[in-house]
């Protein structure tokens, strides 16, 4: 095995792009343990009673897991030319864009507590709490983080106003406490500045009590600032909450960029197609005995299997779909489509096959055309691949 391939099925071990991958999963859920482990002990090293920072068996799991972290960090950065949208840079260049990603930086941030500690003379317990920042590190291996990225992603300006808003309110309620309290409490409000530090804990509904009104009017603004902090607070959390609710019913799994380039319909894209194309996919799985497509279905998308095997029962005969295959779903579908093993696939909605064709025709077109019998409608494309006959 050359460099380039040992390269190649190391970043696909990492990145667990590969569907299946028995090595991929082993060090997937591996590194997942040694980060709950490692984060779990420098909990427990806080409690004086335990006294594990005298253990020896602690310190050697210590740094094993540090040992183990920085191999994955320097290993990562080899691979990084491997990347679908850095393989036209030089190495070095891929190297350092990767350098300079935020999972790249959490990682560097679960390793370099230890090593700043070697060099500076500073507090050990402190570097042993700064341990807890590997938790980040789960945010690479979990949907669910991914999933709340996205969602906070998809509502950024949204949020922006709300901000833009809970600051306009902070601003008011301080300025309207300042005029009212500062001859009252001139050491508590005797600026704007301090009133906003009262206005700020009343919108949020926290309230630590060591600044509050005590004339009737004061009190009064005191009142309004509440109710308007709840309703302040409300907009955000159920933007947040909506779209995160809507991302996790249409993305079941993560899908990646490298998953993504390795599928035939999408393998010779160009890097920012496919980067504009991730978006728009919902992943979905289906247990086996799943219908996909039922007859009478209403929605028109676009499938494209990654992970498993479906059997459409056309007319004349099962066709089996693997990873790779496409099919389609449509007002006037009569073949249904069902899951004969657990099966993973993207699905392009309606609403996004339009975005799509209105960005990329070429690309929408290509996928109705593989998924269409030559006669028209909703149909299948017979893999090219040789099948063995059903017994």
């Amino acid at each position: 095995m050359g460099t380039r391939s040992a390269r190649q099925r190391i970043f696909d071990i990492l990145e667990r792009d590969l569907p299946g991958d028995l090595a991929a999963d082993v060090v997937h859920y591996l590194l997942i343990t040694l980060v709950l482990l490692s984060v779990g002990g420098a909990v427990l090293s806080t409690v004086p009673s335990l006294e594990l920072g005298d253990l020896v068996w602690f310190t050697i799991g210590e740094h094993i897991a540090l040992a183990l972290f920085s191999i994955e960090y320097l290993v990562r950065i080899w691979v990084a030319p491997e990347h679908p949208l850095r393989r036209t840079m030089p190495a070095w260049r891929a190297r350092l864009s990767y350098v300079a990603t935020p999972a790249a930086i959490i990682d560097l941030i679960a390793i370099l507590p230890f090593f700043v500690g070697l060099v500076l003379p500073l507090d050990m317990r402190a570097l042993l709490v700064l341990r807890l920042l590997r938790f980040l590190k789960l945010a690479r291996y979990s949907s669910g983080f991914n999933a709340l990225f996205l969602a906070i992603k998809r509502e950024r300006y949204a949020l922006l106003a709300c901000l833009v808003i809970l600051c306009t309110g902070v601003l008011m309620a301080a300025t309207a406490l300042y005029l009212t309290e500062r001859n009252v409490q001139p050491d508590k409000l005797g600026s704007i500045p301090e009133a906003m530090w009262w206005a700020i804990t009343t919108l949020t509904t926290v309230g630590y009590g060591d600044v509050v009104p005590v004339t009737v009017v004061g009190r009064v603004i005191g009142g309004i600032t509440m109710v308007a902090g709840l309703i302040m607070l409300a907009l955000p959390i159920a933007i947040i909450s909506s779209s995160f609710s809507e991302v996790i019913s249409k993305h079941n799994f993560v899908v990646t960029f490298s998953m993504l380039s390795r599928l035939p319909p999408f393998s010779d894209l160009a890097p920012p197609v496919l980067g504009d194309l991730l978006p728009l996919l919902n992943s979905r799985s289906f247990d086996r005995g799943r219908q996909v497509v039922r007859p009478g279905d209403t929605s028109r998308r676009v499938f494209v299997v990654l992970e498993g095997e479906l059997e459409a029962a056309a007319a004349d005969g099962p066709i089996r779909l693997g990873p790779g295959d496409v099919f389609s779903g449509a007002p006037d579908v009569t073949v249904p489509v069902r899951a004969l093993s657990k099966s993973k696939l993207l699905a392009i909605e309606e609403d996004e096959m339009q975005i799509l064709m209105l960005r990329y025709p070429d690309v929408i077109q290509r996928l109705v055309e593989m998924a269409q019998k030559p006669t028209g409608g909703a149909a299948f494309r017979r893999p090219p691949r040789h099948r063995k006959p059903r017994l």
